[in-house]
């Protein structure tokens, strides 16, 4: 008996050992490049299946940078343990032999299998082609030879597969290259008109095509596509480009044989379901043979490693240097021109409109597009303003006539009982309403709220407005760090991770941040005693006093209207808050139930929108003109250029601290990228630099996120400011002049608490 129980251990012992290693797990297949494009949407569509077949959870993880370097490197510096492998395309030896990635991509990977072998194309705008006048590729041929540099090109991996095909597809032909971190953010860009071309496979705009947003005008093949019958292909043109992106599974070496063995069995057997079929068919990747197995597809990178070298390797240098050049060019323009805006500005050189309009406008012709194009731009970042410029002038309407019935005298008479003539309680109630109105993340009902609370005691106290943007910046900047504010949201998003994983670990932080909001409100009290006192202010009616004379100032107004008005109030900001409607709607609904209760003639209606039109239409006026200022900086690629080279001042030695380096000017960036290109564009590129020195991407994150979020409210580029500036009348060079210093210091602050509290280690 006792020798049968050590036979029957034994055997289980060796049954064990040659289990795959993720027999008893789940297993990650890291994608190198961003979500939306192919490569993602390959994985997206094979996960589920594979997991069916496995009957293991298969798991996605965006590891994004370096055009797929830093995706390769991340597995390659993992365990070869069975647990992950990596998706990879041709891009990879590409970028092994442009010399951008530090290893030999075939030394440390094996291939586990093929998934698809793509046909790129290159598509264009339906609503450029309609503009200029080409329909076919032909066409465009001719038309990019008689306007040289007015054709703008996007894609994600310049030096890659598309970069390549592109090159060759258009040998000859001066075009615009613009390079965008995600494939969701390029294909929108194509569909919206703001880019003329992209090289891209058809799934990854096969509805886009379908609604005919986009056309097909070139097939990347020896023939034409049987999906689109009637779109020209390379090879009857004569042109010697049909290389298209060969997406497959790799392992690292040292992976145990029965683990890769165990996945190209499972990848096969996907390969032979309806589901993966449809999804070839829909794809366009019918056109070529699909799967292959290791052994095959290990020849075919072979033999395409030698044609990606004789290729690249004559011409590594020049092409690396034409590969830069574009983009520093861009990023030299748009740091410039940034800096330009930011002293006219303070230095209130033009009013900010016409800085708005005239510098990004000067800076894209400078950077060589077209006149037409930046049009597009320009008209671009109009259109994503009207949601904006509505809020505000709906929300100024609806307060200041609520302020005209005398809806908040109560709330300010109580407020004055309470604080009397003490500035540092004022302070530190703003402080509060600060951080409580941004429970809902949202900038603008935060801005609303409290200034609406606040501003009328800060008049009566003749406190400096600026004190009072300035702190509701600091508390939106902390604030922000919640798993539902847009920045954590967005780094979330970059690392393919759970925002609440980032919100927990920089709670500590966070609660420290909120301690320092409160400090710099009890200084600020100090200062403005201070002012008050220099200044010789008449800011100390007693409480009696002050509160006697707003009744005898009050308007006349009914209890019972005056009690339906403060309903309507609270209605409004309850509404706000729990965001599920459209904010400017929320406020048009206010506005149309209170006008004509509150006026009953409909002249004396129409002189009130009248006064607060006038009020309103210089920051109308400055809205539109920023969104000029962002929809070129972002069309151009400017903003994702001057992301990539924030970071390579930064010398090699110091790398693995990068993420302490760029936090540390992190609000001078904001200001300069905006909140999607710094976390889009910038972060992206910070990761795989630390990464490369062992730095967990979540410490880079973390790090990133509380330096930056204090900032968001201080940068040109973000639309909710100027509703705050508006409220309060400030010009926004007196903002940036007057709180700049106390930003920055926070910021500085955070990242300080982000090490003691051990959040981000050294």
């Amino acid at each position: 008996m006792k020798k049968f129980a050590y036979i029957f251990l034994a055997a289980l012992l060796a049954l064990s050992l040659c289990l795959p290693a993720f027999a008893d797990g789940k297993i990650t297949i890291v994608c190198p490049w961003g979500e939306g494009g192919g490569a993602d949407s390959t994985l997206r569509t094979l996960a589920p299946l594979l997991e069916k077949k496995l009957g293991k959870t298969v798991e996605i993880l965006n590891v994004t940078g370096g055009n797929g370097a830093n995706g390769a490197a991340y597995v390659k510096d993992r365990p070869a343990d069975g647990s992950i492998f990596l998706l990879g395309t041709q891009s990879l030896l590409i970028q092994e032999i442009s010399g951008a990635m530090k290893f030999k991509f075939l030394d440390e990977f094996v291939p586990v299998a093929r998934l698809v072998n793509a046909t790129n194309i290159i598509a264009a705008s339906k609503k450029t082609m309609e503009e200029r006048g080409y329909n076919s590729f032909s066409q465009l041929r001719d038309y990019i030879k008689a306007h040289p540099s007015s054709v703008s090109v996007g894609m994600l991996t310049s030096t890659g597969v598309d970069g390549l095909s592109l090159k060759q597809a258009l040998e000859g032909l001066n075009v615009l290259e613009v390079s965008y971190p995600t494939g969701a953010g390029l294909t929108l860009a194509l569909n919206e008109g703001n880019i003329d071309l992209m090289i891209t496979g058809t799934d990854e705009i096969s509805d886009l095509i379908a609604s005919g947003n986009i056309v097909p005008l070139l097939a990347l093949s020896e023939n034409r596509m049987k999906s689109y019958p009637n779109v020209e292909c390379a090879k009857e043109l004569g042109i010697d480009s049909v290389i298209g992106p060969e997406r497959g599974i790799f392992a690292k070496k040292g992976t145990p044989q029965a683990d890769i063995d165990a996945l190209e069995a499972a990848i096969l057997k996907v390969s032979e379901t309806n589901e993966w079929t449809a999804f070839l068919e829909k794809g366009g990747y019918d056109e070529r043979k699909s799967f292959v197995n290791a052994s095959e597809y290990s020849k075919e990178l072979a033999e395409e490693y030698k044609t990606f070298t004789a290729m690249l390797k004559p011409a590594k240098t020049e092409t690396k240097k034409a590969a830069s050049a574009p983009q520093t060019k861009f990023a030299i323009i748009g740091f410039v021109m940034v800096a330009v805006l930011i002293f006219c500005l303070i230095k209130k050189v033009v009013i900010p409109p016409v800085a708005f309009i005239i510098l990004p406008t000067i800076a894209a012709l400078v950077a060589g597009f077209d006149p037409f194009v930046v049009n597009r731009f320009a008209a671009s970042g109009i259109s994503k303003m009207v949601s904006t410029v509505s809020l505000f002038v709906f929300s100024i309407s609806f307060f200041s006539l609520m302020s005209d019935q005398g809806v908040f005298d109560p709330v300010v008479n109580f407020l004055i009982k309470k604080a009397g003539t003490n500035v540092t309680l004022v302070m530190l109630a703003t402080a509060a309403v600060g951080i409580i109105g941004h429970l809902d993340g949202a900038g603008a009902t935060t801005f609303i709220i409290t200034i609406t609370a606040m501003l009328p005691l800060f008049k009566k106290l003749k406190m400096d407005n600026r004190s009072l943007m300035l702190l509701i910046c600091v508390a939106i900047g902390v604030m922000n760090v919640c798993p539902w504010g847009g920045p954590t949201i967005r780094a979330a998003t970059v690392l393919e991770t759970d925002p609440n994983n980032l919100w927990q670990r920089l709670l500590p932080v966070q609660g420290t941040m909120l301690v320092v909001t409160f400090i710099v409100a009890f200084v600020l009290s100090g200062i403005q005693k201070r002012r008050i006192k220099k200044l010789g202010l008449v800011a100390d009616d007693t409480a009696e006093e002050a509160v006697s004379k707003a009744s005898a100032e009050a308007p006349k107004v009914s209890g019972m209207l005056q009690t339906y008005n403060l309903i309507l109030v609270i209605a409004v900001i309850a509404t706000l808050m729990l965001g599920k409607f459209n904010n400017a709607y929320v406020f048009m609904i206010a506005l149309a139930l209170s006008l004509p209760f509150n006026i009953k003639s409909l002249k004396e209606q129409n002189a009130k929108l009248k006064n607060y039109g006038v009020a309103a239409m210089s920051m109308v006026v400055t809205l539109f003109a920023a969104g000029i200022f962002t929809g070129v900086l972002s069309g151009t690629g400017m903003l994702n250029a001057m992301a990539s080279a924030a970071v390579t001042v930064i010398p090699p030695d110091l790398g693995r601290y990068t993420h302490f380096i760029v936090a540390c000017f992190a609000v001078p960036l904001i200001m300069c990228l905006g909140t999607d290109s710094f976390y889009f564009g910038l972060l992206p590129v910070v990761v795989g630099i630390a990464s490369q020195f062992g730095v967990n991407p979540m410490d880079v994150a973390c790090v990133l996120l509380v330096a930056e979020n204090v900032g968001v409210m201080i940068s040109p580029l973000s639309p909710a400011m100027y509703l705050g500036l508006g409220l309060l009348e400030i010009d926004v060079g007196e903002h940036i002049k007057y709180s700049l210093p106390w930003i920055w210091c926070v910021s500085i602050l955070s990242i300080a608490a982000c090490i003691l509290l051990g959040v981000t280690p050294l």
